[in-house]
């Protein structure tokens, strides 16, 4: 079906006129056949997916009313993503097509031919010559497809006429055995990225599409925004709509189903979707891939039945791997609300595989030294620190033992499980090894349907993958604006909104700055200097260890509209409040002036004289003794009669 230019005009170069009329009719009617086939299977999957779905909602309605609470805080709806018109997965998690049909497909010491049904948003490919899948539970996935030139109808050339038009369409690629009927499937989606045209030694040249899995959309440019602020957040909510921003509603599938309940305020700074969802995902112990599929944040979604790999068999080249390395992290926080230290125990990580247990037993013997760090997360909880150092303990303890050899099962993808079944010592038997969850996977395909693939796996059921590729962001001190002083906490802190957020965003109430902060034993509360920004003043904000999500004032600050300087000189300094009380300095005379809103002042002239002065009445109350002495001369003057 799949056989390319060149190789059919060779067969059909000899013999007579009649037999090519013939030898082309046949072809027609194959590749109508094909198209057919490739059409009722659509059918069929549409049909059977549309009444999963609908018993899969119906499950999900009846046990979201035991789980709406999580740590005494309401959670966020989780509603599956189902999108319509796919070849197979129309449902949150993707699995393997018939997957029990794999072993019966397997014949002993012969590598099954594998077909490609190739569809681009509704264009069947029905002719290809190389196609290349590199597929990881960690990064992007990548692939490439080699076409003839007169694939796409008209001979192409460097001009790229047609295969434009496939330029940032989605991709869908269905892995199945040729000539088997109801045989195992398994999809890929992408998104093509590059087209091209290439020619070498003379001949017509081969179109060339590369692209990636959808998860590129989601890194392709840096972005601030923030969520929370003005009241908690599930992380559900964050999820879903940092995906739906970069893939949208209806071209491919994700699935949100995180365990961590509500955040009081996080932030995407200055990195792209995927780096922020990775980042969070890594910090709240979220497992955050794309199977090839679906992509996937939160928990590992249900495993379907493990698919057999045997040594010698479907399986080859066979490499075993236990890694000694440090598995053990310590995080700690702070809830400056209760001035308290959060910290947890040790997370240990429960591995089920023997051999994968023996190595993370030896991993914590070995490396025994300390790693005490600053939690990833702006912590309120003991439970917060607790889940966020297991995730990275998770993530260390998967990959103790890793197992990577060759394949011919082209079905596999990364999360998906397998056991695999190793050879005995002085026998050609095999015997059960262990359980594994794939964790990259290659395949390569040419026309002929000759399939290579290799696989890398970890032990299965920790319940974590390894951890997902990003970079941590450093926020530095920025500009942004008081929007409210009202801490119902009474504990001085305010809420303020940065130049980046607009309309509703604001951070959580977060702490000021302060010369001189502290208790005595005399003062229970604001002992030092205590200074609240007012609403609508411009501030200063840091951040504690840098961390995007941890803010806090600084100061104040002055801006064209507001700031006078300190005169001729800089000689004036002061201290005023919004009433118009003042205390100001003149250092040019050494003068003091102290005054309230209502005109009373208290001035001391830099050369030894003070005068009060008092609009209204002024009232002076000795407790005990009082004693006047005048140097000179004293003059009182009355303005009513005695």
């Amino acid at each position: 079906m799949f056989k390319d230019d060149q190789s059919i005009k060779g067969q059909s170069s000899k013999g007579s006129v009649k037999k090519n009329i013939m030898a082309s009719q046949q072809l027609k009617n194959a590749e109508n056949n094909a198209v057919q086939k490739i059409d009722e299977k659509l059918h069929k999957a549409d049909e059977a997916v549309k009444k999963s779905a609908k018993k899969a909602q119906e499950i999900y309605s009846g046990t979201a009313q035991n789980s709406k609470m999580f740590m005494n805080q309401t959670l966020v709806p989780n509603n599956p993503s189902i999108t319509e018109n796919k070849v197979w997965a129309k449902q949150p998690t993707s699995k393997i097509h018939n997957a029990a049909a794999i072993p019966e497909s397997l014949i002993a010491g012969i590598n099954r031919v594998v077909m490609l049904d190739i569809v681009i948003e509704g264009q069947i490919i029905k002719h290809f010559k190389h196609f290349k899948l590199a597929q990881s539970a960690s990064r992007h996935h990548e692939f490439s497809l080699t076409l003839a030139h007169d694939t796409l109808g008209s001979p192409e050339n460097h001009n790229l006429q047609e295969a434009q038009n496939f330029l940032g369409k989605r991709i869908t690629v269905v892995f199945q055995y040729k000539d088997i009927e109801e045989g195992p499937e398994r999809n890929f989606v992408g998104v093509i990225t590059e087209v091209g045209f290439s020619q070498e030694k003379g001949n017509l040249g081969n179109i060339i599409l590369t692209g990636f899995s959808p998860t590129v959309l989601l890194d392709a440019a840096p972005h601030i925004q923030s969520f929370g602020g003005g009241q908690e957040v599930s992380l559900n909510s964050i999820a879903h709509h940092v995906i739906k921003e970069g893939l949208g509603s209806n071209k491919f599938d994700f699935r949100v189903d995180a365990q961590h309940g509500n955040v009081p305020y996080s932030s995407q700074y200055e990195e792209t979707h995927y780096n922020y969802l990775a980042r969070i995902a890594e910090a709240y112990g979220e497992q955050f891939y794309y199977d090839g599929e679906v992509l996937h944040f939160g928990k590992l979604p249900p495993q379907e039945k493990p698919v057999m790999l045997t040594y010698g068999s479907s399986v080859s080249d066979i490499a075993i791997k236990m890694k000694a390395q440090h598995v053990s992290p310590s995080f700690y926080g702070y809830n400056s609300s209760k001035n308290e230290k959060l910290t947890t125990g040790s997370s240990k990580i429960s591995h089920t595989s023997d051999i994968a247990k023996r190595a993370y037993e030896i991993s914590e013997r070995t490396f025994k030294t300390p790693s005490l760090r600053v939690a990833p997360i702006k912590a309120t909880s003991f439970m917060d620190i607790d889940a966020s150092q297991k995730g990275t303990a998770g993530s260390k303890a998967s990959e103790v033992f890793i197992t990577s050899g060759t394949t011919t099962v082209p079905f596999l993808y990364p999360g998906c499980n397998a056991d695999i079944e190793m050879r005995k010592a002085d026998s050609s038997d095999t015997a059960y090894f262990t359980k594994l969850m794939i964790i990259g996977v290659t395949h390569e395909v040419d026309a002929r349907g000759y399939y290579e693939g290799t696989f890398e796996a970890i032990a299965a059921d920790t319940g974590f993958i390894p951890r997902p590729e990003f970079e941590i962001p450093k926020a530095e001190p920025q500009f942004a604006k008081v929007i409210s002083n009202s801490d119902p906490s009474d504990q001085g802190r305010v809420k303020v909104q940065f130049d980046w957020q607009a309309g509703q965003d604001t951070t959580e109430f977060i702490r000021v700055m302060s010369p001189d902060a502290g208790s005595s034993d005399k003062v229970n509360k604001n002992r030092g200097f205590m200074s609240v920004p007012e609403v609508g003043d411009q501030i200063i904000v840091n951040f504690v260890h840098q961390h995007p999500d941890r803010p806090f004032v600084m100061g104040g600050m002055f801006h064209g509209g507001i700031g006078a300087g300190g005169g001729a000189g800089n000689n004036v300094m002061s201290f005023s409040g919004r009433s118009g009380a003042e205390l100001k300095y003149d250092n040019g005379a050494g003068s003091m002036n102290l005054k309230d809103q209502g005109g009373a002042n208290m001035f001391f002239d830099g050369a030894g004289n003070v005068v009060h002065n008092a609009n209204n009445d002024s009232t002076k109350t000795v407790g005990n003794n009082k004693t006047d002495k005048i140097g000179n001369n004293k003059n009182s003057k009355l303005d009513v009669t005695i």
